[in-house]
């Protein structure tokens, strides 16, 4: 059963300071319900849980959730203790889908569904080398330690994790390849998708963390941001209904995706959808390619 219609039942929005038309490429508003709204983050722009302090060195989320309406107008959105009413984070080189709240109610629901898994968030990444089709599932323990500052890592004292994987489709740039993967979260540790991927030998392309400096030097010349873009959420709205949120490949992953050659008719196929524009769906209803026999 498909979700019912979109609707945008906010108040009038005043307009922002960066938007889907300002020059900067902004973040902006795709779902906006009466409790809750869906934006589309850029890469480089912050999902802060802390007050700004005006040190920040990449623009923040929060300042342009605050934008949107008048001073005050949502209590939660300028509150810090409630993460900006903010549900989940997405990594700062990253782009996609962030859901925010405007009313502490509408806080609490989301969290109580992201906790029991009703919270679903859907992911698409290009990753190095070829992701065996046969790769559906990586649950290694994560670790991330904010007292150290370094980036997450897999080992025996992490917290449980696990991310499902369906590999779309292979692909050649010149003599290297590389694998094009859906992604479900069923856990959200930090880093969690590029932790994992790297592990299991496949990072991310362009990740400045999780790769050698060489080859995201060499990664950086073709794409010029980390490949790991969150293209859907689905959550229940205030009424209980189901609600989704889609979002195509930003124009500069679209570009990087024009630059390989499918290695088979289905990643072709595949490929094609993602460049066009209707490759985000249901994490479910992806068919992933065909393990050899």
């Amino acid at each position: 059963q498909r979700p019912p219609p979109r609707t945008a039942a906010l108040p009038r929005l005043r307009p922002p300071g960066v938007g889907p038309n300002s020059p900067t490429g902004g973040p902006r508003v795709v779902l906006e319900l009466p409790d809750r709204l869906v934006l589309l983050k850029p890469p480089d722009w912050e999902v802060n849980y802390e007050p700004d302090d005006g040190q920040a060195q990449h623009p923040r989320l929060s300042r342009f959730v605050q934008g949107l309406w008048p001073p005050g107008r949502w209590p939660i959105a300028e509150d810090a203790a409630h993460s900006f009413g903010f549900l989940h984070r997405l990594d700062l080189p990253s782009s996609g889908l962030i859901l925010a709240t405007t009313t502490y109610e509408a806080y609490y629901d989301l969290k109580l569904q992201l906790n029991t898994g009703g919270l679903q968030r859907d992911y698409v990444v290009l990753c190095h080398g070829l992701v065996p089709a046969s790769c559906q599932e990586v649950g290694a323990r994560v670790l991330w330690s904010r007292r150290s500052g370094a980036p997450s890592s897999v080992c025996p004292q992490g917290k449980p994790s696990r991310t499902l994987l369906k590999v779309l489709a292979h692909a050649a740039r010149g003599d290297e390849v590389f694998s094009l993967v859906a992604i479900r979260l069923v856990t959200g540790r930090r880093h969690q998708i590029r932790a994992h991927m790297a592990h299991i030998g496949h990072p991310t392309v362009s990740d400045g963390k999780y790769t050698e400096p060489a080859r995201f030097q060499s990664d950086q010349v073709w794409c010029g941001q980390n490949f790991l873009h969150r293209y859907r959420l689905s959550f229940a709205d205030g009424s209980g209904a189901s609600r989704e949120a889609l979002a195509p490949l930003p124009s500069s992953l679209v570009g990087t995706l024009a630059q390989l050659e499918p290695m088979d008719e289905r990643s072709g196929a595949e490929l094609r959808r993602w460049l066009r524009g209707s490759g985000p769906r249901d994490w479910a209803e992806y068919c992933a390619l065909e393990a050899p026999s």
